[in-house]
C-alpha cells in the first residue's frame, strides 16, 4: 500500500461511527446481538440486556484502533460461523438458540468465541458510565461492589 492509499483507508477508518460499522457487518452483530442478550437474560445476578446499549459498546471496542486487529477478525468469523451452521438461529426461540450454542461450543473455534463474546459483555456493563453501558453505574451492584473514585470523565483513549 502506498502511502496515499494510507492515509485515504486511515482517513475513512477514523471517521466510521459504530452505526456505520454495525450496519456495514450487519448479520454478524445481529449474531453477536442475539448471543449477548441471550447471555445476559435477566436475572438476580445479571441485568436486562434491553436496558443496554451493549452491541455499540461492543462495535466501539473491537473498531477501535487500538484493538487487536486479529481478535476483532475472530469475533466476527465466529458470528458468520455460527450463522452458516445454524441458519435460523437469529429466528429461534430461546430454548433452540441454547442449544445451538451448546452445539457451537463444541466446534474448533465455538468455545472460544463464546467466551470472547462473553468477556465483551461483562467489560460492557461493568465499565464506567462514560463509556455508556453502566449508567449511573448500577450494574456494580449486581455484583455487590462499588465504582472507583474518582470516576473518569472522558474515555480513557480520548485522554
Amino acid at each position: 500500500m502506498n502511502r496515499r492509499s494510507f492515509l485515504y483507508t486511515t482517513f475513512f477508518i477514523s471517521n466510521i461511527t459504530n452505526a456505520d460499522y454495525i450496519s456495514l457487518y450487519h448479520d454478524e452483530f445481529l449474531v453477536i446481538d442475539s448471543v449477548l442478550e441471550h447471555m445476559f437474560d435477566a436475572t438476580d445476578i445479571v441485568p436486562r440486556y434491553k436496558d443496554t446499549d451493549m452491541i455499540k459498546f461492543v462495535a466501539w471496542s473491537i473498531f477501535h484502533p487500538s484493538y487487536d486487529i486479529e481478535i476483532r477478525e475472530f469475533v466476527l468469523a465466529g458470528a458468520r460461523e455460527l450463522l452458516v451452521n445454524y441458519k435460523d438461529f437469529l429466528k429461534s426461540n430461546k430454548f433452540q438458540k441454547e442449544i445451538y450454542l451448546r452445539r457451537f461450543e463444541d466446534i474448533r473455534m465455538g468455545q472460544s468465541w463464546l467466551y470472547r463474546i462473553q468477556i465483551l459483555g461483562m467489560e460492557a456493563i461493568y465499565s464506567a458510565p462514560v463509556y455508556g453501558v453502566n449508567h449511573q453505574c448500577r450494574y456494580y451492584g449486581f455484583i455487590d461492589a462499588k465504582a472507583g473514585e474518582p470516576m473518569p470523565k472522558c474515555r480513557y483513549i480520548e485522554i
